[in-house]
């Protein structure tokens, strides 16, 4: 499956749309989000543009980098794109947000921009959150107990 803006049934001026997904129709790995995935589009419609912003929010499932253990961490992440109606005196434009469309076509595929956004939505520091006293959110083990078995700089921890 894939998630398509029908352009040609959208009417001109703005719109919004708020879709709920899975993992499997974006084409994400199934132990990576949990479902569902909210996809909130703000459309804006003019003759030749299509304006697309995106709003991703759901929750990540991750291996802690600590104690190894899965846990959950909701994310909430965005992207902008602009769809011009190409023309044939136009050169094309090597812009990442701003890609060319043919009069000709019906809809446009957001799939792999929603499921880029969503991998580049998981840190490179895979750990819960943690509590006022400084114990991890998810497993409850403090930094004393880390810091037992594993070394901690100290910077990291101010």
């Amino acid at each position: 499956m894939a998630i398509k803006i029908n352009i040609g049934t959208l009417n001109e001026g703005s719109q919004q749309l708020v879709l709920n997904s899975d993992s499997k129709e974006i084409g994400l790995d199934e132990n990576l989000a949990t479902d569902p995935i909210e996809i909130t589009l703000d459309l804006f419609k003019t003759t030749h543009q299509l304006d697309i912003r995106a709003k991703i929010t759901g929750k990540l499932k991750l291996e802690c980098d600590r104690c190894l253990e899965i846990f959950e961490k909701p994310f909430d992440s965005d992207f902008e794109l602009v769809l011009v109606q190409k023309n044939r005196r136009e050169e094309e434009i090597n812009e990442e947000n701003i890609r060319t469309f043919d009069a000709h076509m019906k809809s446009v595929d957001i799939t792999n921009d929603i499921k880029e956004t969503i991998i580049l939505s998981v840190p490179m520091k895979k750990l819960p959150e943690e509590k006022n006293d400084g114990s991890c959110s998810w497993c409850g083990k403090s930094r004393e107990f880390w810091s037992s078995i594993i070394k901690i700089d100290e910077e990291e921890l101010n």
